[in-house]
């Protein structure tokens, strides 16, 4: 037996449009989205494009370490600076010394005999830098033999002669020395022939040792360079004899140097001289010397002298002798020397000596001779200090 239940129209009604509404409405979704139309086959996706590499940033430059500071530093007790050099105003434990590449100028410092004169003796000028002092030491020892007539010796003593010489110089300005001395450069040994042949004495402290002991003479000389070109030099140079051997005497020159090639020097000049004669009327000469320098290495140097000495132009010997020897007299000299230059912490020394014939050939109006049995050698010494005056005065 079935049972039915009855079931109201209006359900049925509300059923089926409710029914109707869910079937219609993928349809109308569809009909918006165009999935209406019918289905292609679908591709196989590709693969998606590999996108760019990303640019690689900037790698900063590493920095450098940090340097502490010197205030920062532990000194180190293994550590210690060199000694300070003979300018450098600094203490030898400074750990916050720093080495430069150009030292500071150090205020005042000293100036070298050496650097402001020159090392090599042919390069040097005929008067020293300004404030320049010059010591000179000489010994002589030789031998003179000549025939005397009467009491009258116009060329002094005969026999072995020794001497020792001590002299002092110095430049008051750049072109003006003055001394107590018979050394001057380009002019020595003195070339008067009277009254002592070139053997001294003379200077500010001077001795004969043989062959009597006595006193020498002192010479004050003044010295003026008004010329220097650096390969021509002049000077003119004057000298007054203060006796205390022999007599008054006075000489004016003209020194002249060359300069070759700054290791060759050629000396030369004139050089007039008046010497007072107790007995007569004074005894007038004239010499020209000439003498060669050349410097073999810096400090090694070589000489070679000679000239003519023209003495007694005024006949003072003839007259003295009532004619018996007729002048004037003509000698040629000849010398050889040499030496070696020391530049000292601020001074500097020349070191020299020399064999020379004084008047190796002899000559009047009348005869001549070779007097080789005349000679000298000459042991010296010279001592240059250091600059002493600053600025353009004294």
């Amino acid at each position: 037996m079935v049972y039915s239940t009855p079931v109201p129209h209006r359900w049925i009604a509300a059923s089926a449009v409710l029914t109707a509404c869910v079937l219609l409405s993928p349809a109308l979704a569809s009909a918006q989205s165009g999935w209406s139309e019918p289905l292609q086959p679908k591709a196989p996706p590709s693969a998606p494009a590999e996108p760019p590499p990303p640019p690689m940033p900037d790698v900063p430059a590493p920095e450098p370490p940090a340097v502490p500071a010197p205030s920062e530093v532990e000194p180190n007790a293994d550590w210690s600076d060199a000694p300070p050099t003979e300018y450098e105003e600094r203490s030898p434990q400074n750990p916050d010394w720093v080495e430069e590449d150009e030292p500071p100028p150090i205020a005042n410092k000293p100036e070298r005999a050496s650097e402001v004169y020159g090392i090599r003796y042919a390069n040097r000028r005929l008067t020293m830098p300004r404030g320049m002092m010059r010591g000179t030491v000489d010994t002589v020892v030789g031998r003179r033999v000549d025939e005397n007539v009467g009491s009258f010796e116009p060329f002094g003593e005969t026999g072995t002669i020794a001497t020792t010489n001590l002299g002092v110089a110095l430049a008051i300005a750049d072109d003006i020395e003055i001394g107590f001395s018979r050394y001057r450069m380009g002019s020595y040994p003195p070339r008067a022939v009277f009254p002592d042949l070139g053997f001294g004495p003379s200077g500010l402290v001077s001795m004969v040792l043989a062959p009597d002991v006595k006193y020498g003479d002192i010479p004050l000389y003044a010295r003026f360079q008004p010329l220097d070109t650096g390969v021509s030099q002049l000077a003119i140079d004057a000298s007054f004899r203060i006796p205390s051997r022999t007599e008054f005497g006075f000489s004016m020159g003209v020194p002249l140097r060359f300069v070759a090639k700054d290791a060759y020097a050629f000396d030369t000049g004139i050089n007039f001289s008046v010497e007072n004669n107790p007995n007569g009327p004074s005894i007038w000469s004239l010499g020209i010397p000439f003498s060669f320098v050349a410097n073999a290495t810096d400090q090694f140097f070589i000489k070679v002298d000679s000239g003519i000495e023209f003495f007694d132009l005024s006949g003072t010997v003839s007259t003295a002798t009532s004619g018996l020897v007729n002048g004037p007299f003509y000698f040629i000299p000849l010398g050889f020397g040499g030496g070696y230059t020391v530049g000292a912490e601020r001074g500097m020394f020349d070191i020299f000596a020399s064999f020379r014939f004084p008047t190796l050939y002899g000559f009047t109006a009348s005869a001549s001779e070779v007097r080789a049995e005349t000679w000298a050698v000459t042991i010296g010494l010279n001592i240059y200090s250091p600059v002493l005056f600053k600025g353009g005065g004294l």
